[in-house]
């Protein structure tokens, strides 16, 4: 029987169906208080996948704004010098 339960975050209401308790049971964990939208709002925030680098491109020397450092080893070109670059 799955158990209905407000979030602590949004107060909207969610399921924890039976298999998610077998889980959390199993693994000595405690029920979740929020619910898996707001749980994965949570995730996504303690991520950091993009820290941007303002940097040249190494073709033209146009600023450019690019995921690598300015010393990383990997070449990095503007939008134009890219899309001619694959032409």
């Amino acid at each position: 029987m799955s158990t209905k339960t407000a979030c602590k975050e949004c107060e909207k209401d969610f399921l924890i169906i039976d298999e998610e308790e077998k889980f959390y049971e199993k693994k000595k964990l405690p029920h979740p208080e929020q619910c898996p939208s707001c749980r994965q709002k949570r995730r996504l925030s303690l991520r950091n996948e993009r820290v941007l680098h303002k940097r040249k491109c190494d073709k033209c020397s146009k600023d450019t704004i690019s995921t690598y450092a300015a010393d990383s080893e990997y070449q990095v070109y503007c939008q134009e010098c890219f899309w001619e670059y694959l032409g």
